[in-house]
């Protein structure tokens, strides 16, 4: 029996996935993987502001002849990607085949997904894919399979995987595996591990000449925090309450394929939502350290000591992902970042005294409904006050996403249109039908530009006079969208480092 499995991400990363595909491989099923990297808003394809493709005909019909003779298809999607997952389902039905959704989508939103698919899965997809394919081999029905939830059936048993230790190296191929290369119109097959060299290349500066090359992988499943906002809020009532660290030999092992199979590559990028929670977290990146591996990771606040960062890049980390979302007192209570966010002040005293040179990247949510103007100019100036000259800024929009506290909260105080796909908004901010003033403010930050300027810009009459409905609904947009035109238009429309 063959099984395809569908990623329309714009990265080829996909842990889960790959993990999938793996234990299917381990049970003797054939599996191939098909990547439709989502291009740029500038590009020929039509994609709207919740990421849903309007994929070509031709297109659509290349993947039904690489998946005529699959028996299962599996798409992983994400919530702002569920139109693009309708438009798989609808393209590559047939009677003889079993179309099946997972992620984030079809976990937080099963009803919805089985009106496109013919099951959902629920949290952890491995072994309920792989009871998925022996019943269908064994040609009966499928039912009571946990993590499953199927059209006309009750909602699932649930169970996850308490070790995830024990799961196999995600699968690289390369054979079976398939990506969709805009710029050529084509379906490529990746005939060797080399031909994943472009799509993990990274130009850590624009004049940068030579990219260095990065694996990502993840070293642990879940958050150990519990923010409204985020689909971690649900995962962990559906999925698994607490934080699952794969084990020190296990990421050696990957470590030690990676450097088998992707010799170009130098550095990691560790998916964790919160990498230095770990306990034996010095050990893990001594480890990285061992085998000439830099790193770049994601931590909370609460978790910072000046020991174990110092520590850390000490051991080769090259940057990382700090997250803050606001400063605002009452937006840190609505995030549930009080505690979270403890240490913010700590983590920018150090690296503007100990590493003011260093890559830190402090994010960000803009287009927060609850959030005043002034709230918002709150933790802008406390960012031009604080951070280290050489950081970026991550800028995101507010997403609701399904069964969320703070979206439930959206819903009772009727700020959402339940009618409508509201949890399906980009997290990009540039892409947004509103955007708002202090959201370029922002961006200037991000920038560098010099943050007298920015102070200036952010006086109150311009303030009061670009806030308005009608420059943050049309004027700015209108604006953004003639930037990026001209942007691409100099940078060449079309190109691709492939």
């Amino acid at each position: 029996m063959r099984i395809s499995l569908i990623s329309p991400y714009s990265s080829l990363y996909n842990a889960g996935l790959r993990s999938i595909s793996s234990v299917l491989k381990g049970a003797g099923f054939d599996t191939q993987m098909i990547f439709l990297p989502m291009p740029s808003t500038e590009s020929g394809w039509n994609i709207s502001p919740f990421c849903h493709i309007s994929y070509s005909q031709s297109l659509m019909q290349r993947v039904r002849a690489l998946t005529e003779d699959s028996a299962v298809i599996g798409v992983t999607l994400m919530d702002n990607y569920m139109q693009s997952g309708a438009e798989l389902a609808k393209a590559l039905k047939r009677e003889d085949n079993f179309i099946i959704f997972g992620g984030v989508f079809p976990t937080l939103n099963p009803q919805k997904a089985l009106e496109y698919a013919d099951a959902a899965c629920v949290g952890d997809g491995e072994y309920a894919m792989l009871e998925l394919v022996r019943q269908l081999e064994a040609g009966s029905a499928p039912r009571a399979i946990k993590n499953t939830y199927f059209r006309g059936q009750s909602y699932p048993e649930l169970e996850y995987i308490h070790e995830v230790s024990s799961l196999p190296i995600p699968d690289y191929g390369p054979e079976g595996h398939f990506v969709y290369v805009e710029h050529l119109d084509e379906i490529i097959p990746i005939k060797s591990f080399d031909d994943y060299k472009p799509f993990m290349a990274f130009w850590p500066e624009s004049n940068t000449k030579e990219p260095i090359y990065i694996y990502r992988m993840e070293t642990a499943r879940g958050c150990p925090d519990n923010c409204t906002y985020c689909a971690n809020n649900i995962l962990k009532k559906v999925q698994a309450p607490k934080v699952r660290f794969r084990s020190l030999a296990v990421i050696e092992e990957e470590i030690l394929w990676v450097k088998a199979n992707f010799p170009y590559v130098t550095e990691l990028f560790i998916e964790d939502d919160s990498f230095i929670a770990r306990k034996d977290i010095r050990e893990t990146a001594e480890l990285f350290k061992k085998y000439g591996m830099t790193f770049k990771c994601f931590f909370a606040p609460r978790h910072f000591t000046e020991e174990l960062l110092t520590n850390l890049i000490e051991n080769g980390m090259a940057a990382c992902h700090v997250g803050l979302q606001s400063r605002a007192s009452e937006t840190e209570k609505i995030y549930r970042r009080v505690s979270v966010n403890r240490n913010m002040d700590e983590v920018l005293r150090f690296f503007s005294e100990k590493y003011p040179r260093f890559p830190l990247i402090v994010d960000l949510i803009v287009d927060n409904p609850w959030e005043t103007t002034q709230e918002t100019l709150f933790t802008l100036n406390y960012l031009l006050d604080n951070v280290p000259q050489n950081s970026m800024i991550g800028i995101s929009s507010l997403v609701f996403y399904n069964g969320t506290a703070l979206c439930n909260k959206a819903i009772e105080e009727n700020i959402l249109d339940t009618k409508t796909d509201y949890q399906l908004k980009t997290w990009h901010w540039h892409r947004q039908n509103k955007i708002h003033y202090t959201t370029l403010l922002f961006l200037m930050l991000k920038l560098r530009l010099p943050r007298n300027l920015i102070r200036a810009l952010a006086a109150k009459p311009l303030i009061i006079l670009l806030e308005r409905k009608f420059v943050i609904k049309r004027l700015i947009p209108g604006a953004v969208k003639i930037v990026k035109k001209l942007y691409n238009t100099i940078k060449g429309a079309g190109v691709s480092k492939y």
